[in-house]
Protein backbone atom coordinates (compact mmCIF):
# COMPACT_ATOMS: atom_id res chain seq x y z
CA UNK A 1 0.00 0.00 0.00
CA UNK A 2 1.20 3.54 -0.58
CA UNK A 3 1.66 5.97 1.80
CA UNK A 4 -1.26 8.64 1.65
CA UNK A 5 0.90 11.47 -0.42
CA UNK A 6 2.71 8.97 -2.86
CA UNK A 7 2.00 8.85 -6.43
CA UNK A 8 0.57 5.69 -7.91
CA UNK A 9 1.65 3.88 -10.61
CA UNK A 10 -1.01 0.99 -10.99
CA UNK A 11 -4.21 3.47 -12.60
CA UNK A 12 -5.82 4.72 -9.20
CA UNK A 13 -4.88 8.25 -8.11
CA UNK A 14 -3.41 8.80 -4.49
CA UNK A 15 -5.28 8.14 -1.72
CA UNK A 16 -8.72 10.83 -1.63
CA UNK A 17 -9.50 10.91 1.87
CA UNK A 18 -8.09 9.73 4.96
CA UNK A 19 -9.60 9.16 8.76
CA UNK A 20 -6.76 8.69 11.65
CA UNK A 21 -8.18 6.23 14.16
CA UNK A 22 -7.06 5.95 17.67
CA UNK A 23 -7.98 2.86 18.66
CA UNK A 24 -8.16 -0.83 17.54
CA UNK A 25 -11.54 -0.59 15.78
CA UNK A 26 -12.34 -2.91 12.91
CA UNK A 27 -13.32 -2.07 9.13
CA UNK A 28 -16.76 -1.39 8.65
CA UNK A 29 -18.27 -4.01 6.64
CA UNK A 30 -18.03 -3.22 2.58
CA UNK A 31 -19.21 -6.03 0.84
CA UNK A 32 -22.98 -4.54 0.58
CA UNK A 33 -21.30 -1.71 -1.67
CA UNK A 34 -19.37 -3.60 -3.95
CA UNK A 35 -19.76 -6.67 -6.54
CA UNK A 36 -16.99 -8.44 -5.04
CA UNK A 37 -14.37 -7.34 -2.10
CA UNK A 38 -11.01 -8.69 -2.45
CA UNK A 39 -9.16 -9.15 0.79
CA UNK A 40 -5.75 -8.77 -0.20
CA UNK A 41 -2.69 -10.29 1.78
CA UNK A 42 -1.13 -8.32 5.11
CA UNK A 43 1.72 -6.66 3.85
CA UNK A 44 4.08 -5.90 6.95
CA UNK A 45 7.14 -3.43 6.63
CA UNK A 46 9.84 -2.61 9.03
CA UNK A 47 11.76 0.76 8.19
CA UNK A 48 14.63 2.41 11.00
CA UNK A 49 14.64 5.76 11.09
CA UNK A 50 18.55 7.05 11.34
CA UNK A 51 19.82 10.67 13.32
CA UNK A 52 22.42 11.94 15.07
CA UNK A 53 23.11 11.27 18.35
CA UNK A 54 21.56 14.62 19.40
CA UNK A 55 18.54 14.67 16.83
CA UNK A 56 19.50 17.38 14.58
CA UNK A 57 17.62 15.72 11.59
CA UNK A 58 14.65 15.57 14.06
CA UNK A 59 15.20 19.14 14.80
CA UNK A 60 15.32 20.20 10.94
CA UNK A 61 12.21 18.43 10.07
CA UNK A 62 14.13 16.00 8.05
CA UNK A 63 13.30 11.94 8.38
CA UNK A 64 15.91 9.69 7.20
CA UNK A 65 14.08 6.00 6.69
CA UNK A 66 16.06 2.75 4.85
CA UNK A 67 13.88 0.02 4.29
CA UNK A 68 14.62 -3.98 5.36
CA UNK A 69 16.22 -4.19 1.61
CA UNK A 70 18.27 -1.40 2.59
CA UNK A 71 16.80 0.88 0.53
CA UNK A 72 16.91 4.64 1.62
CA UNK A 73 14.63 7.84 1.59
CA UNK A 74 14.30 11.25 2.86
CA UNK A 75 11.01 12.82 4.14
CA UNK A 76 11.57 16.98 4.29
CA UNK A 77 8.44 17.20 4.75
CA UNK A 78 6.02 16.39 1.62
CA UNK A 79 6.59 12.86 1.37
CA UNK A 80 9.24 10.23 1.21
CA UNK A 81 11.68 9.99 -1.64
CA UNK A 82 14.03 7.56 -2.39
CA UNK A 83 17.73 8.65 -2.44
CA UNK A 84 19.70 8.80 -5.76
CA UNK A 85 22.61 5.89 -4.74
CA UNK A 86 21.62 5.01 -1.66
CA UNK A 87 19.50 2.16 -3.04
CA UNK A 88 19.19 -1.56 -1.60
CA UNK A 89 22.58 -2.80 -0.25
CA UNK A 90 23.70 0.83 0.06
CA UNK A 91 25.24 1.98 3.33
CA UNK A 92 24.50 5.31 5.27
CA UNK A 93 27.33 6.68 3.60
CA UNK A 94 24.72 7.09 0.41
CA UNK A 95 22.24 9.43 2.42
CA UNK A 96 24.94 11.29 3.90
CA UNK A 97 25.69 14.13 0.85
CA UNK A 98 21.62 14.46 1.08
CA UNK A 99 21.59 15.78 4.79
CA UNK A 100 25.28 16.43 5.05
CA UNK A 101 24.39 20.00 5.41
CA UNK A 102 22.58 19.57 9.10
CA UNK A 103 24.95 16.60 10.06
CA UNK A 104 27.57 18.59 9.49
CA UNK A 105 30.21 15.53 10.44
CA UNK A 106 27.90 13.71 13.17
CA UNK A 107 27.61 10.08 13.08
CA UNK A 108 24.28 8.50 11.48
CA UNK A 109 22.55 6.05 13.65
CA UNK A 110 19.44 3.96 13.88
CA UNK A 111 17.46 5.71 16.39
CA UNK A 112 13.80 4.28 16.01
CA UNK A 113 12.60 1.32 14.73
CA UNK A 114 9.04 1.38 12.70
CA UNK A 115 7.19 -1.55 11.51
CA UNK A 116 3.97 -0.88 9.31
CA UNK A 117 1.41 -2.82 8.88
CA UNK A 118 -1.32 -2.51 5.76
CA UNK A 119 -4.56 -4.25 5.42
CA UNK A 120 -6.01 -3.76 2.33
CA UNK A 121 -9.58 -4.18 0.49
CA UNK A 122 -10.10 -3.80 -3.36
CA UNK A 123 -13.71 -3.37 -4.46
CA UNK A 124 -15.15 -3.89 -7.73
CA UNK A 125 -18.23 -2.97 -9.53
CA UNK A 126 -20.75 -4.65 -11.27
CA UNK A 127 -18.88 -4.62 -14.69
CA UNK A 128 -15.44 -6.05 -13.11
CA UNK A 129 -13.63 -2.90 -12.86
CA UNK A 130 -11.82 -2.02 -9.88
CA UNK A 131 -13.58 1.25 -8.34
CA UNK A 132 -11.91 1.63 -5.37
CA UNK A 133 -9.20 0.95 -2.45
CA UNK A 134 -9.75 0.79 0.88
CA UNK A 135 -6.27 0.66 3.46
CA UNK A 136 -6.25 -0.09 6.97
CA UNK A 137 -2.35 1.14 7.79
CA UNK A 138 -1.31 0.91 11.32
CA UNK A 139 2.33 2.14 12.53
CA UNK A 140 4.36 0.87 15.67
CA UNK A 141 7.40 2.84 16.60
CA UNK A 142 9.90 2.24 19.41
CA UNK A 143 13.75 3.19 19.50
CA UNK A 144 15.73 0.20 18.99
CA UNK A 145 16.06 -1.54 22.65
CA UNK A 146 12.71 -0.85 24.07
CA UNK A 147 8.69 -1.46 23.42
CA UNK A 148 6.53 0.53 21.51
CA UNK A 149 6.80 4.28 22.33
CA UNK A 150 4.07 5.57 20.22
CA UNK A 151 1.35 4.18 17.40
CA UNK A 152 -0.62 5.74 14.51
CA UNK A 153 -3.80 4.60 12.75
CA UNK A 154 -5.36 5.40 9.92
CA UNK A 155 -8.10 4.30 7.28
CA UNK A 156 -7.58 6.05 3.61
CA UNK A 157 -9.56 5.96 0.64
CA UNK A 158 -8.79 5.51 -3.08
CA UNK A 159 -11.37 5.48 -5.67
CA UNK A 160 -11.51 6.10 -10.11
CA UNK A 161 -12.75 9.70 -9.42
CA UNK A 162 -16.76 8.25 -10.30
CA UNK A 163 -19.43 9.24 -8.49
CA UNK A 164 -21.26 6.26 -8.23
CA UNK A 165 -22.91 4.67 -5.65
CA UNK A 166 -20.37 2.30 -4.70
CA UNK A 167 -17.86 4.80 -4.06
CA UNK A 168 -20.55 7.06 -2.10
CA UNK A 169 -21.47 3.74 -0.12
CA UNK A 170 -18.16 3.07 0.96
CA UNK A 171 -17.39 6.82 2.12
CA UNK A 172 -20.10 6.79 3.98
CA UNK A 173 -19.79 3.65 5.46
CA UNK A 174 -15.75 4.81 6.67
CA UNK A 175 -17.35 8.38 8.18
CA UNK A 176 -19.98 6.13 10.22
CA UNK A 177 -17.47 3.56 11.63
CA UNK A 178 -14.52 6.48 12.49
CA UNK A 179 -17.49 9.18 13.62
CA UNK A 180 -16.06 9.91 16.88
CA UNK A 181 -12.24 9.46 15.25
CA UNK A 182 -10.61 13.00 13.97
CA UNK A 183 -10.97 13.56 10.46
CA UNK A 184 -8.08 14.49 7.88
CA UNK A 185 -9.39 15.25 4.89
CA UNK A 186 -6.08 15.94 3.10
CA UNK A 187 -4.37 12.85 1.92
CA UNK A 188 -0.61 14.02 3.21
CA UNK A 189 0.11 13.75 6.62
CA UNK A 190 -0.94 11.32 8.86
CA UNK A 191 2.07 9.33 9.26
CA UNK A 192 3.44 9.56 12.75
CA UNK A 193 7.20 11.80 12.31
CA UNK A 194 9.75 12.43 15.04
CA UNK A 195 8.91 15.67 16.80
CA UNK A 196 11.45 18.02 16.69
CA UNK A 197 14.45 18.37 19.15
CA UNK A 198 13.63 20.96 21.49
CA UNK A 199 16.71 22.65 21.97
CA UNK A 200 17.39 24.45 25.50
CA UNK A 201 16.95 28.82 25.55
CA UNK A 202 15.32 30.64 22.43
CA UNK A 203 16.88 32.81 19.94
CA UNK A 204 17.89 35.94 20.46
CA UNK A 205 14.83 38.19 18.24
CA UNK A 206 15.75 41.27 17.82
CA UNK A 207 13.11 44.22 18.08
CA UNK A 208 10.53 44.78 15.40
CA UNK A 209 11.39 47.52 13.10
CA UNK A 210 15.00 47.72 13.74
CA UNK A 211 18.35 47.45 11.21
CA UNK A 212 19.45 44.00 13.15
CA UNK A 213 15.82 42.60 12.47
CA UNK A 214 15.94 43.31 9.35
CA UNK A 215 19.38 41.94 8.42
CA UNK A 216 18.56 38.60 10.73
CA UNK A 217 15.11 38.43 8.75
CA UNK A 218 17.17 38.43 5.20
CA UNK A 219 19.62 36.10 6.48
CA UNK A 220 17.22 33.65 7.60
CA UNK A 221 15.83 33.41 4.16
CA UNK A 222 19.33 32.91 2.51
CA UNK A 223 20.23 30.67 4.82
CA UNK A 224 17.03 28.44 3.79
CA UNK A 225 18.24 28.71 0.02
CA UNK A 226 22.11 27.45 0.79
CA UNK A 227 20.21 24.43 2.72
CA UNK A 228 17.95 23.75 -0.55
CA UNK A 229 21.40 24.23 -2.78
CA UNK A 230 23.77 22.14 -0.81
CA UNK A 231 22.64 18.63 -1.38
CA UNK A 232 21.99 19.26 -4.95
CA UNK A 233 25.32 21.03 -5.52
CA UNK A 234 27.42 17.57 -3.95
CA UNK A 235 24.88 15.61 -6.56
CA UNK A 236 26.30 17.56 -9.58
CA UNK A 237 22.39 18.45 -10.52
CA UNK A 238 21.51 20.67 -13.61
CA UNK A 239 22.49 24.27 -12.59
CA UNK A 240 22.87 23.13 -8.73
CA UNK A 241 26.44 24.35 -8.66
CA UNK A 242 25.61 28.26 -10.02
CA UNK A 243 22.45 28.07 -7.82
CA UNK A 244 24.51 27.75 -4.97
CA UNK A 245 27.69 29.82 -6.03
CA UNK A 246 24.93 32.76 -6.27
CA UNK A 247 23.48 32.02 -2.96
CA UNK A 248 26.65 32.45 -1.35
CA UNK A 249 27.06 35.74 -3.22
CA UNK A 250 24.26 37.06 -1.72
CA UNK A 251 24.99 36.12 1.53
CA UNK A 252 28.14 38.08 1.28
CA UNK A 253 26.90 40.67 -0.33
CA UNK A 254 23.82 41.44 2.10
CA UNK A 255 27.27 40.84 5.18
CA UNK A 256 28.56 43.47 3.56
CA UNK A 257 26.41 45.92 3.03
CA UNK A 258 24.69 45.96 5.71
CA UNK A 259 27.48 46.34 8.38
CA UNK A 260 26.55 47.82 11.47
CA UNK A 261 23.31 46.25 12.28
CA UNK A 262 24.73 43.33 13.73
CA UNK A 263 28.47 42.88 15.17
CA UNK A 264 31.41 43.54 12.35
CA UNK A 265 33.59 40.87 13.50
CA UNK A 266 30.94 38.11 13.41
CA UNK A 267 29.87 39.05 9.81
CA UNK A 268 33.35 39.81 8.69
CA UNK A 269 34.55 36.13 9.82
CA UNK A 270 31.64 34.66 8.27
CA UNK A 271 31.92 36.24 4.56
CA UNK A 272 35.53 35.01 5.08
CA UNK A 273 34.71 31.56 5.49
CA UNK A 274 31.73 31.42 2.58
CA UNK A 275 34.28 32.73 0.41
CA UNK A 276 36.17 29.59 0.50
CA UNK A 277 33.14 27.64 -0.79
CA UNK A 278 32.35 30.43 -3.38
CA UNK A 279 35.85 30.49 -5.04
CA UNK A 280 35.79 26.64 -5.15
CA UNK A 281 32.47 26.81 -7.02
CA UNK A 282 33.66 29.69 -8.84
CA UNK A 283 36.28 27.40 -10.21
CA UNK A 284 33.75 24.78 -11.40
CA UNK A 285 31.71 27.46 -12.85
CA UNK A 286 34.52 28.82 -14.75
CA UNK A 287 34.87 25.36 -16.19
CA UNK A 288 31.76 24.56 -17.46
CA UNK A 289 31.24 27.85 -19.17
CA UNK A 290 34.24 27.02 -21.07
CA UNK A 291 33.20 24.06 -21.74
CA UNK A 292 29.36 25.27 -22.72
CA UNK A 293 31.12 27.74 -24.88
CA UNK A 294 32.96 26.03 -27.47
CA UNK A 295 29.91 25.09 -29.90
CA UNK A 296 28.47 28.77 -29.91
CA UNK A 297 32.43 30.09 -30.61
CA UNK A 298 32.58 27.48 -33.16
CA UNK A 299 29.38 28.20 -34.96
CA UNK A 300 30.80 32.23 -34.92
CA UNK A 301 34.02 31.18 -36.49
CA UNK A 302 34.68 31.35 -40.78
CA UNK A 303 33.40 28.15 -42.04
CA UNK A 304 36.40 25.49 -42.60
CA UNK A 305 38.64 26.71 -39.96
CA UNK A 306 37.35 24.63 -37.26
CA UNK A 307 38.31 21.20 -37.12
CA UNK A 308 35.84 18.64 -35.47
CA UNK A 309 38.04 16.20 -33.63
CA UNK A 310 40.24 19.43 -32.18
CA UNK A 311 36.42 20.60 -31.11
CA UNK A 312 35.95 17.72 -29.64
CA UNK A 313 39.47 17.25 -27.76
CA UNK A 314 39.46 20.63 -26.27
CA UNK A 315 35.75 20.19 -24.72
CA UNK A 316 37.17 16.48 -23.44
CA UNK A 317 39.58 18.96 -21.97
CA UNK A 318 37.53 21.62 -20.26
CA UNK A 319 34.83 18.67 -19.08
CA UNK A 320 38.00 17.29 -17.57
CA UNK A 321 38.88 20.70 -15.96
CA UNK A 322 35.53 20.65 -14.57
CA UNK A 323 35.12 16.97 -12.74
CA UNK A 324 38.92 18.12 -11.44
CA UNK A 325 37.47 21.17 -9.65
CA UNK A 326 33.88 19.51 -8.94
CA UNK A 327 36.01 16.86 -7.16
CA UNK A 328 37.33 19.61 -5.57
CA UNK A 329 34.00 21.77 -4.03
CA UNK A 330 32.87 18.39 -3.30
CA UNK A 331 35.70 17.70 -0.98
CA UNK A 332 35.07 21.35 0.63
CA UNK A 333 31.85 20.68 1.10
CA UNK A 334 32.37 17.63 3.09
CA UNK A 335 35.11 19.83 5.30
CA UNK A 336 35.30 20.85 8.63
CA UNK A 337 35.75 24.89 7.34
CA UNK A 338 32.27 24.39 5.42
CA UNK A 339 30.67 22.37 8.47
CA UNK A 340 32.43 25.74 10.93
CA UNK A 341 30.72 28.55 7.94
CA UNK A 342 26.98 26.94 8.44
CA UNK A 343 27.61 26.60 12.34
CA UNK A 344 28.77 30.55 12.07
CA UNK A 345 25.76 31.38 9.99
CA UNK A 346 23.52 30.03 12.77
CA UNK A 347 24.31 31.35 15.40
CA UNK A 348 24.47 34.78 13.55
CA UNK A 349 20.83 34.26 13.05
CA UNK A 350 20.26 32.82 16.56
CA UNK A 351 22.32 35.11 18.50
CA UNK A 352 22.05 38.10 16.65
CA UNK A 353 25.14 40.12 18.34
CA UNK A 354 24.35 43.63 17.93
CA UNK A 355 26.65 46.23 15.48
CA UNK A 356 27.04 49.56 16.77
CA UNK A 357 23.39 50.44 14.55
CA UNK A 358 21.41 47.93 15.67
CA UNK A 359 18.40 49.77 17.06
CA UNK A 360 18.55 52.14 14.08
CA UNK A 361 14.62 52.50 12.44
CA UNK A 362 15.52 49.93 9.27
CA UNK A 363 14.16 52.13 6.93
CA UNK A 364 16.94 55.14 7.82
CA UNK A 365 19.59 52.32 7.90
CA UNK A 366 18.78 50.66 4.55
CA UNK A 367 18.64 54.26 2.49
CA UNK A 368 21.92 54.91 4.23
CA UNK A 369 23.86 51.81 3.70
CA UNK A 370 22.36 52.02 0.02
CA UNK A 371 23.51 55.19 -0.15
CA UNK A 372 27.03 54.28 0.63
CA UNK A 373 26.74 50.83 -1.99
CA UNK A 374 25.71 53.78 -4.87
CA UNK A 375 28.50 55.82 -4.18
CA UNK A 376 31.29 52.68 -3.97
CA UNK A 377 29.65 52.16 -7.70
CA UNK A 378 30.15 55.02 -8.72
CA UNK A 379 34.15 55.12 -7.75
CA UNK A 380 34.24 51.45 -9.39
CA UNK A 381 32.88 52.90 -12.62
CA UNK A 382 35.35 56.00 -12.79
CA UNK A 383 38.49 53.96 -11.86
CA UNK A 384 37.45 51.52 -15.14
CA UNK A 385 36.15 54.82 -17.22
CA UNK A 386 39.82 55.58 -16.68
CA UNK A 387 41.54 52.58 -17.48
CA UNK A 388 41.96 50.30 -20.51
CA UNK A 389 42.51 47.01 -18.86
CA UNK A 390 39.88 44.43 -17.69
CA UNK A 391 40.90 44.01 -13.55
CA UNK A 392 38.72 47.59 -13.04
CA UNK A 393 35.61 46.84 -15.01
CA UNK A 394 35.89 43.08 -13.19
CA UNK A 395 35.56 45.15 -9.81
CA UNK A 396 32.94 47.66 -11.25
CA UNK A 397 31.12 44.72 -12.03
CA UNK A 398 31.05 43.15 -8.75
CA UNK A 399 30.07 46.65 -7.00
CA UNK A 400 27.03 46.70 -9.26
CA UNK A 401 25.73 43.12 -8.28
CA UNK A 402 26.70 44.00 -4.76
CA UNK A 403 24.67 47.08 -5.00
CA UNK A 404 21.72 44.83 -7.26
CA UNK A 405 21.35 42.32 -4.12
CA UNK A 406 21.48 44.51 -1.36
CA UNK A 407 18.51 46.42 -3.21
CA UNK A 408 16.46 42.92 -3.55
CA UNK A 409 17.21 41.94 0.04
CA UNK A 410 15.78 45.49 1.22
CA UNK A 411 12.30 44.97 -0.43
CA UNK A 412 10.28 47.68 0.32
CA UNK A 413 12.52 49.48 2.36
CA UNK A 414 14.67 50.68 -0.55
CA UNK A 415 13.56 53.22 -3.21
CA UNK A 416 15.68 51.99 -6.08
CA UNK A 417 13.81 49.01 -7.89
CA UNK A 418 13.63 51.22 -10.62
CA UNK A 419 17.15 50.81 -10.95
CA UNK A 420 17.58 46.79 -10.38
CA UNK A 421 17.06 46.34 -14.74
CA UNK A 422 19.94 48.62 -15.21
CA UNK A 423 22.12 47.06 -12.50
CA UNK A 424 21.22 43.68 -14.04
CA UNK A 425 21.89 44.62 -17.62
CA UNK A 426 25.30 46.02 -16.34
CA UNK A 427 26.27 42.85 -14.85
CA UNK A 428 25.03 40.43 -17.68
CA UNK A 429 26.68 42.63 -20.58
CA UNK A 430 30.39 43.06 -18.33
CA UNK A 431 29.86 39.34 -17.36
CA UNK A 432 29.63 37.94 -21.05
CA UNK A 433 32.16 40.19 -22.01
CA UNK A 434 34.50 39.07 -19.46
CA UNK A 435 33.67 34.91 -19.78
CA UNK A 436 34.29 35.72 -23.22
CA UNK A 437 38.03 37.02 -22.01
CA UNK A 438 38.79 34.32 -19.83
CA UNK A 439 37.76 31.82 -22.93
CA UNK A 440 39.89 33.34 -25.16
CA UNK A 441 42.86 33.42 -22.30
CA UNK A 442 42.03 29.50 -21.68
CA UNK A 443 41.85 28.80 -25.54
CA UNK A 444 45.42 30.79 -25.77
CA UNK A 445 47.08 28.56 -23.61
CA UNK A 446 45.84 25.43 -25.94
CA UNK A 447 48.24 24.14 -28.61
CA UNK A 448 46.75 23.98 -32.17
CA UNK A 449 45.06 26.28 -35.35
CA UNK A 450 41.76 25.16 -34.04
CA UNK A 451 42.25 26.85 -30.50
CA UNK A 452 43.74 29.55 -31.97
CA UNK A 453 40.61 30.83 -34.60
CA UNK A 454 38.50 30.14 -31.26
CA UNK A 455 40.53 32.34 -29.18
CA UNK A 456 40.71 35.06 -31.85
CA UNK A 457 36.64 34.67 -32.27
CA UNK A 458 36.06 35.13 -28.61
CA UNK A 459 38.79 37.64 -27.86
CA UNK A 460 36.17 40.25 -30.93
CA UNK A 461 33.22 39.07 -28.91
CA UNK A 462 34.78 40.31 -25.27
CA UNK A 463 35.49 43.68 -27.06
CA UNK A 464 32.08 44.09 -28.11
CA UNK A 465 30.62 42.90 -25.22
CA UNK A 466 33.13 44.72 -22.79
CA UNK A 467 32.55 48.14 -24.95
CA UNK A 468 29.10 47.73 -24.72
CA UNK A 469 29.29 47.19 -20.98
CA UNK A 470 31.54 50.55 -20.40
CA UNK A 471 28.41 52.25 -22.30
CA UNK A 472 25.85 51.03 -19.67
CA UNK A 473 28.58 51.55 -17.19
CA UNK A 474 28.79 55.34 -17.76
CA UNK A 475 24.71 55.73 -17.28
CA UNK A 476 24.52 54.24 -13.61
Amino acid sequence: MHAPDEPRHDGLPAPRRTWRIPDARRLPALEPYADDVLRVPVVSVRETVWDSEDGVLAAAGVEALRAEDGTWTIDRGAGPQVVDGGGAGAGADGLRDQVEVFLRGRPLAVVRVRDTVTTLLVLHGKDGRRRAEVADVRVDEGSPDSAVLRFGRWWALTDDGSTGSLVRGVERALDDAASDAPADDHPAGPVPRLAPVRRPGRPHRPRSGTSARFVVDVLAGLRADVVEADPYARADAPEAVHDLRKVLRRLRSVLAAYRGALDRAATESLRQRLAVIGRAAGQVRDAEVLAAGLTPTAERAPTGLVEDGALGALRDRFLDERRARLADLQDALRSPEWFAALDALDALIAAAPPGPRADDPVRGFVERRLHRERRRVRRARDRAASRDDLAPLHEARKAARRLRYAVEAAGGFAASHQHLGRLRRVQEVLGAGLDAAHAAEALRDESGFTAGVLATVDQQRSDRRVRRGRELLARI
